[in-house]
Formats: C-alpha cells, sequence, structure tokens
C-alpha cells in the first residue's frame, strides 16, 4: 500500500477499520440487553448496513455524472460510465431491500402474495424462500467483494498486462481493502468457536446475529471500496 495523503492507501487506516470489525463481533457476548439493541430488526447493525449501501450507491452515481465531464471520450470511459452506473444500482437495489423498500418506515402492509412466499412476512426479495434455502445473497457479496476487490487487485499486481486490461474496463482499487474484506470473513468464520459458547441471545439464533454484524461490514466496506475507484477516477 502507498502511503501519502490518500486515507485509504494508509496501512494505520486499515488497522482501525479491522478494530472496528473485530469490536463488532465481540459484540455477540455482550449480554441480552445490548445485543437486542444491536442485532435486532432496524438496530444498529441492520440501519449501518443499509446506510452504508446507500452510501456507495450515491458515491458511485456520483462517479458516473463526474465522468460525464471528462474531456476524453473513448470505448474505456464508457465501460467505466456502465461499470459504475450499474454497480450503483445494485447497492441501490441492496439499500432498498435492507429496509424493505420502506414498508416498516411507513407501516405497509405485505402484499398476500409476497407473504405467502417471504419467510419474514416483509416486502423484500432477500427473504424469499428460493434465495433463503437455495441461492443465498451472502453468496452473492461474497463473490461481489471476492471477485471486484480481492481477485482483481491480487491479478494486477501479479501482470503488467492484467492491471492495463481491467483498467479498461473498471478502476483497480486498492488491494488493503480486499484483505480487510477477507478479515471480515475469516472473523465470521471464528466467531462459531470463539463466542458461540457464551452467546445468550435467545431471541435471535447465533448463526443470525453472526451473519448481521458480518453482512453490516462488508456493506460498510463497499463504501471504501467506491470511495477508492471514485479517488482514482479523478487522477486519470
Amino acid at each position: 500500500m502507498r502511503s501519502g495523503k490518500d486515507l485509504l492507501a494508509n496501512s494505520w487506516f486499515y488497522l482501525i477499520v479491522a478494530f472496528y470489525i473485530l469490536a463488532g463481533y465481540t459484540t455477540l457476548v455482550s449480554g441480552d440487553q445490548i445485543a437486542s439493541r444491536l442485532f435486532d430488526e432496524d438496530r444498529y447493525f441492520e440501519n449501518i448496513g443499509a446506510i452504508s449501501l446507500l452510501a456507495s450507491s450515491l458515491i458511485l452515481f456520483y462517479g458516473f455524472w463526474k465522468s460525464l465531464k471528462s474531456k476524453k471520450i473513448d470505448l474505456n470511459l464508457r465501460m467505466r460510465q456502465i461499470f459504475f452506473i450499474g454497480l450503483g444500482v445494485v447497492f441501490f437495489f441492496g439499500f432498498g431491500e435492507e429496509i424493505s423498500w420502506g414498508q416498516r418506515i411507513f407501516h405497509i402492509a405485505t402484499p398476500e402474495a409476497i407473504a405467502a412466499i417471504n419467510v419474514q412476512d416483509e416486502t423484500n426479495i432477500h427473504n424469499i424462500a428460493i434465495f433463503e434455502y437455495g441461492l443465498k445473497f451472502e453468496t452473492v457479496f461474497d463473490l461481489m467483494w471476492g471477485i471486484l476487490a480481492f481477485a482483481v487487485p491480487i491479478a494486477a499486481l501479479l501482470s503488467k498486462e492484467i492491471k492495463r486490461f481491467v483498467e479498461r474496463f473498471v478502476v483497480v482499487p486498492y488491494l488493503g481493502i480486499g484483505l480487510i474484506f477477507l478479515f471480515n470473513y475469516l472473523m465470521a468464520k471464528a466467531a462459531f468457536v470463539v463466542f458461540q459458547p457464551n452467546y445468550t441471545f435467545d431471541f435471535l439464533p447465533f448463526a443470525q446475529a453472526v451473519q448481521e454484524v458480518k453482512e453490516s461490514n462488508y456493506e460498510l466496506l463497499f463504501v471504501l471500496y467506491a470511495i477508492n475507484i471514485i479517488r482514482n477516477l479523478s487522477a486519470d
């Protein structure tokens, strides 16, 4: 990682983020009173995740708008614009899903057709049975960060040819962001060994509590990813 004025290029920044992630998992053994304020619907971790997805989408939409002002119009720029808009839409969709498209905020009843197939009786897609028990959104998250924030920068680091090819379509992010994603993934796995024996919150299964922390961290890290590729864009 490079040093300098860019905060995302500073190794100390990643240590702070890693500490935040570690602290998040320690709340699994914080006791029922605190846990109810962190893991339940519309509580800390879910709210942080939803806000982060919205922020990520807005950052990418800003990147698209900024790219429209570029004096150098070519195929590479057009591909990046498609990337910004496409990923921004994905994050905005994730934001809507996290808050069930405002259902709980505006006290909107779930349509009967959706309630019949939604395991949590909510107006969203990710809790529909086929996604809950089949292709899970957790898997989609893992694929996204694994490819965009981890595999891409590693491949670009190993080969200048690959780096040049990738940068025709997307901006190569700092590898440090991918390593923090990986740290969060490993911490979620370790939580089952380290924290499960002392977990006491009866109203939410341990695995779901871990998932709340893990997804919230992923969503927050995507903000860093979005900022990174937009900042790199300004240096083009």
